[in-house]
């Protein structure tokens, strides 16, 4: 008997995704959460000894109060107006030629979408899900056997304070189907995005048909709480309530009916973030019918490769039309390249392999600033030199670069910004050194040409050879690029230009940072390669490079600057192709008293682009498709 001949391959997928939004649940405990709204009766209880927040909050105030301020608490909201970050002001959302209309009903928040044949519906929202980096919608379906929530095509992103379509924000080609990311939050939001999570997946191996799928979903808590990483709380809240208990568990210095993550070796204490930031499946698969019913069976305190299978760049992929659908989330070493495998990149990691490394190490859950849980002093060279002491002693010595400068910065070295989230870039949690050969044959980013954008990898290599391997060869350079691109061109501008498509998406963020521009001796070079990267077939490629554009010329001319901000992603092809047009005249036509004479092979004399050779990159280019399991 196989896993296979009984439960659909979509199913099996639903595991393998990144959550992306919603839940639902109050509840029964020891301080009750109000049931304010009727129609959630049947979606508010608890079940497996979780009694909520609430519970925790009588004689832990100051924790309480703490985790209240962060964004784990806020990952899932009823849509409320204190809650909907989004602006639902009557104005239209353009796409390919149809409109959504954002607008309020009262307390309602009510989109007016697009249907075939030129008609009009009206979702109501029902669920919101994250608040800190975008926020995603979700509206509630009846069916005779049970209610869903399904995904709405439209976002609202908190730092450009706009709508955008959900076709525009993944690492994919521009698509004009307007329910293609239409998931149900039943299937795979509910596992990460909450706390307590119970799918509740009914006649997994006899409902072929999804839109018949029933669903009796149920979660501990809404957003991610208390219980997600201290444990189900019920003994301890019943045990707490005699005061002998209590003044016991105050000498003793530990309670020990609840898991205090503190208290954890390292392993332990890593597995409570890895639980949803590390993409999972569950160990032996075929739990896999008992985790889409009764939810996760990891709890805090447990050692979590006891109960899932982080993915790697092996584990076989869950689709027969899709042979790479894991292989495609990392490069080609193995290192995780997207958001939501930190668990993957931290567990890699030499610090955790032979030391003591923790997610705690950096991170605190109840202090800090909310974004990121980081207290300021370890967002610098502190999160490494608090273990390397001696390296903290003389940085510079160490770095060869000068103190304050992005290669004097241990982050920007060995946790570089090469992972994809949905409209930024974030830091690789693979602690490592960096190694051109290495990074180079596997198509990564490497640490050095991130920020030398103009350099190809045969220099980092003798940089690195003469500063840090004593002239031995101990550093070298790739024998060949993955995309088949000479050796002898910049390391960015090859891969911006011709790699995948996370390779174009971190380095069209990387070349608008501001140590990028000092670092980079040819100038016009970066723009001009950002401008050509405004034709990228990806939407949210060209985003990531008009943002960093943006950045480039913020004291350009007022006509450039001006014909940056009008930039669309989302526009009509044959609207952003006359525009990046304009762009390349504009540079061209005030380059020369900014950049004296262009160097690049991208640029000509003139300051205008090199269409020949861009357009020869842009021919290496893959295609393929990165299923990012959003």
């Amino acid at each position: 008997m196989t896993l296979s001949s009984h439960l659909p391959m979509r199913l099996l997928a639903i595991l393998a995704m990144a959550a992306a939004p919603v839940t639902v649940v109050l509840a029964l405990g020891y301080c009750h959460d109000p049931v304010e709204h009727e129609s959630e009766r049947a979606l508010i209880h608890r079940q497996d000894d979780y009694v909520g927040s609430a519970a925790c909050a009588s004689c832990h105030p100051d924790q309480h109060a703490s985790w209240a301020r962060t964004f784990h608490r806020t990952m899932t909201q009823r849509a409320e107006p204190q809650n909907v970050v989004g602006a639902f002001d009557g104005r239209s959302v353009e796409l390919f030629g149809q409109r959504a209309r954002p607008h309020r009903d009262g307390a309602r928040f009510l989109l007016d979408l697009p249907t075939a044949g030129d008609g009009v519906r009206t979702a109501e929202v029902a669920l919101a899900v994250g608040s800190r980096r975008y926020q995603q919608y979700f509206e509630k379906i009846e069916r005779p056997d049970g209610e869903c929530f399904q995904r709405l095509p439209l976002l609202w992103h908190v730092g450009a304070q706009r709508w955008m379509h959900l076709n525009g924000v993944f690492l994919e080609p521009d698509d004009d189907n307007w329910s293609k990311h239409a998931s149900i939050w039943n299937e795979n939001c509910i596992f990460c995005h909450n706390t307590g999570a119970r799918p509740g997946i009914v006649d997994l191996t006899t409902r072929a048909d999804p839109s018949r799928r029933a669903y009796d979903s149920h979660v501990g808590e809404l957003g991610i709480a208390c219980e997600a990483c201290h444990g189900p709380g019920g003994a301890h809240a019943r045990a707490q309530q005699d005061p002998l208990a209590r003044y016991a568990a105050h000498q003793q210095g530990v309670a020990t009916d609840i898991v205090h993550p503190g208290k954890l070796d390292h392993e332990r204490s890593t597995a409570l973030c890895g639980q949803c930031h590390g993409q999972r499946l569950p160990s032996p698969h075929e739990r896999i019918a008992a985790w889409l019913q009764t939810g996760p069976t990891f709890r805090p305190g447990n050692r979590l490769v006891e109960h899932v299978e982080p993915l790697s760049r092996d584990t076989p992929s869950l689709t027969e039309d899709h042979p790479t659908l894991f292989a495609d989330r990392f490069w080609g070493d193995g290192t995780a390249r997207l958001t939501a495998y930190e668990l993957q990149g931290v567990t890699q990691s030499p610090c955790y392999a032979r030391g003591q490394l923790a997610c705690s190490s950096c991170h605190v859950m109840h202090g800090g600033d909310p974004r990121g849980m980081i207290e300021d002093e370890l967002r610098g060279d502190r999160a490494c030199t608090q273990c390397h002491a001696a390296i903290g002693n003389d940085v510079a010595a160490h770095t060869k670069h000068a103190v304050g400068s992005t290669g004097s910065q241990c982050l920007d070295c060995h946790m570089p910004r090469t992972v994809f989230g949905i409209l930024s870039i974030h830091r690789s949690h693979r602690i490592e050194v960096p190694d051109p050969r290495r990074d180079g044959e596997a198509g990564r980013p490497h640490a050095c040409t991130l920020c030398h954008a103009d350099r190809t990898l045969a220099w980092s290599a003798q940089a690195m050879d003469r500063w840090w391997g004593g002239g031995k060869g101990r550093y070298q350079a790739p024998a060949q690029r993955p995309d088949g691109v000479a050796l002898d061109v910049p390391d960015a501008l090859a891969s911006l230009l011709a790699g995948d498509a996370v390779q174009r998406a971190v380095y069209a963020d990387a070349l608008g940072q501001a140590g990028v521009a000092v670092a980079t001796r040819d100038g016009a070079a970066l723009r001009v390669a950002l401008i050509a990267t405004l034709f990228d077939a990806y939407p949210s490629i060209r985003y990531l490079a008009a943002q960093s554009l943006s950045r480039l010329e913020a004291e350009a001319p007022a006509p450039m600057r001006a014909a940056i901000a009008a930039f669309d992603h989302t526009a009509p092809a044959a609207v952003r192709e006359a525009h990046s047009h304009t762009l390349f005249q504009e540079f061209a036509a005030h380059a020369a008293p900014r950049f004296g004479a262009a160097s690049s092979p991208i640029v000509r004399a003139d300051f205008t682009p090199a269409m020949d050779v861009i357009v020869a990159l842009l021919n290496k280019q893959s295609g393929r498709v990165i299923a990012i399991g959003e």
